[in-house]
């Protein structure tokens, strides 16, 4: 939603089989008292979907997590060969010494001057406009807190603001060695330092995310860099068994997940809980962004979609669908550990023999139909990769990434397809699923393209509100009232009749175990309702809670706003200038300043606002 209106994972002889028996009653006794049939509230008709059976005694919320290093203690080799990999650094809080050196830069698009510097040992990154004649309208200058990336591609950055955490619009580009716009940024108008990383966003770069109670994008961050319970489950029972010293040693030990073991889908999983990015995820009713539990189907907790427009389109980290399109993978077994092994013994001196050599293990006896001289006359290191795997381009500036579908490729258009609005198509077979239940999730993700402002997406905005609506309605009338689904249908509702989007949104805000993002998403709806039926003061009760709960400068700017109607001439200056602290080049939030300034008898200040809102608006920032 933009702005107002338009503004998330066997043994041994005898004594194997008495094992066996033990661990199929704890699993058999586990699965009926920790896993709930369903959530507080849930109509009788609709308990949440049920969770799949697991041999591993840590996928239920009983098994806690204890930190890579409680892990290291045992397995520092493990850790060691770990440390060599990606995932090890992908994210760190920030060094100044370790960062590349200070710079400046222009980006002609949106007319913004970005700095990079150090200052007081912190490192600092800003944002300013300025006039023709180089007089300073807006600046935006934070510390640093985070980093994100090992580096290998690019280094992306966090702020935390009042322990909220946003996204630097600032990144630096490895392979030219350059600062340059964060991905998704090189635009006229973007999210500045605005941009929150919420949960969903950050468990993928962190091993362990924890919520700050009912805000959104405050949270804790208690292991940095993704680590060994990232893919192997929390290792609190497999702790305590081994430090015990009750493991008789021999047999499997299920107290910690082996995913070397697992079944091919829930392998994938593993993987597939950070590389399954496709144009919509939509977690299960009574599932939270941080539940999903290595060993588990990740459909036990989030349905992922792509658009479908008939073409074939590079994805940047939507590897797992691209493999799948593999006839190499149709027709093996060949998973993501076939290529990536996540405890390298040492990096490959020379990857492009080390890739092939992985080709050649199915391929040796059939191999490349273009002879070898034809083949090194196209490129000399012979690199399967080049045609099988071809670099392509990515969102990403600077940054190409290779494609995961194994085979031929061809050149054909990423835009050619069946024309009209793509349709989303979800990655896995949701027949565990009944009809309402699908209904809901496709219609949620619908609801959350809306959020994507890429122009080739926000062209069909539209029709995807109408599919939303309409699947939304569709479950809502069979009886589905989750606190999301109404929510949905209040902003879907929203632009067209104000009146039932407000009570939509009252009814969500009623809904038990209700998600703070669908909380803060029904405020808005409703305190914009009450500021039509110019009910000030239930209005501001409702913003106050709002901005509580997240940073975002709309928010402030409607608590101004309903202040200076409630008579609050004070309040609204306050709440406007944290407005323009959060996005300083809003010209409204100017405009709506120079009137309380007005207001309040300080001619200065209030002429000085009108001249920057009139100067942003025509320069067409935001």
């Amino acid at each position: 939603m933009a702005e107002r209106a338009g503004t998330v994972r066997r043994f041994v002889a005898l004594v194997a089989a008495c094992l066996a028996v033990a661990v199929g009653l704890i699993v058999g006794i586990r699965r009926s008292v920790d896993r709930p049939a369903e959530a507080p509230g849930a109509p009788a008709d609709f308990p949440v979907p049920p969770y799949s059976d697991s041999r591993y005694l840590n996928t239920g919320p009983e098994a806690t997590y204890i930190g890579t290093a409680a892990c290291a203690e045992c397995h520092q080799r493990n850790h060691q060969s770990y440390l060599l990999t990606a995932h090890s650094r992908a994210l760190a809080d920030l060094d100044p010494s370790a960062e590349p050196p200070d710079a400046t830069f222009h980006h002609a698009a949106s007319g913004r001057t970005y700095r990079v510097y150090r200052r007081g040992g912190e490192f600092r990154h800003e944002e300013i406009v300025r006039t023709e004649d180089g007089t300073e309208v807006a600046r935006t200058d934070l510390p640093v807190r985070y980093v994100i990336g090992s580096g290998q591609f690019a280094r992306s950055y966090l702020v935390e603001v009042d322990r909220f955490l946003h996204e630097s619009p600032v990144t630096w580009y490895a392979q030219p060695k350059k600062w340059g716009l964060s991905p998704g940024y090189d635009a006229p108008q973007h999210w500045s330092f605005e941009r929150p990383i919420r949960v969903g966003c950050l468990q993928c770069h962190a091993g362990r995310v924890e919520p700050d109670g009912e805000a959104i994008h405050r949270m804790s961050v208690p292991e940095r860099a993704i680590g060994c319970e990232s893919c192997h489950g929390p290792g609190s029972r497999h702790a305590e068994r081994h430090r015990s010293g009750r493991w008789p040693g021999g047999a499997e030990d299920l107290t910690i997940v082996h995913p070397g073991r697992l079944p091919r889908n829930r392998l994938e999983a593993v993987c597939s809980a950070c590389h399954l990015s496709g144009s919509a995820a939509v977690l299960l009713r009574g599932r939270r962004e941080a539940d999903f539990r290595p060993g588990m189907p990740l459909t036990d907790y989030r349905i992922d979609y792509h658009l479908d427009a008939g073409g074939e389109q590079m994805s940047v980290v939507g590897h797992v669908q691209q493999l799948r399109l593999s006839q190499c993978y149709q027709k093996s077994d060949l998973t993501c550990l076939t290529c990536h092994d996540p405890h390298a013994a040492e990096r490959p001196t020379d990857r492009t023999e080390f890739y092939r050599q992985k080709c050649l293990t199915c391929h040796a006896s059939r191999g490349c139909a273009v002879p070898v001289a034809e083949r090194k006359q196209r490129q000399s290191a012979d690199d399967c990769s080049v045609c099988h795997m071809p670099r392509g381009d990515t969102d990403i500036p600077h940054v190409a990434f290779t494609h995961h579908r194994i085979g031929r490729h061809t050149r054909r258009s990423a835009t050619e397809g069946r024309g009209g609005p793509p349709v989303l198509v979800p990655d896995a077979d949701l027949s565990h699923l009944g009809p309402v239940e699908n209904r809901r999730n496709l219609g949620i993700g619908y609801l959350n393209l809306l959020e994507n402002q890429y122009p080739e997406i926000v062209r069909h905005h539209p029709a995807f509100r109408e599919r939303a609506h309409a699947n939304l309605e569709a479950a809502y009338a069979a009886g589905l009232r989750d606190g999301l689904t109404v929510v949905g249908l209040a902003e879907c509702s929203w632009p067209t009749d104000p009146d039932r989007a407000g009570a939509y949104a009252e009814e969500a805000l009623r809904a038990p175990a209700l998600t703070p993002e669908a909380r803060a998403r029904a405020l808005l709806v409703l305190s914009d309702y009450r500021l039509r039926e110019n009910d000030f003061p239930a209005a501001i009760r409702l913003l106050e809670d709002l901005v509580r709960r997240r940073r975002f400068a709309e928010d402030w700017h409607l608590l101004g706003y309903a202040y200076l109607r409630d008579h609050q001439p004070e309040k609204a200056l306050a709440a406007l200038r944290q407005a323009l602290a959060i996005r300083p080049t809003r010209p409204d939030v100017h405009a709506a300043l120079a009137d309380v300034y007005g207001l309040l008898g300080e001619p200065g200040p209030a002429r000085d606002h009108r001249q920057k809102a009139e100067w942003l608006s025509r320069h067409h920032q935001d």
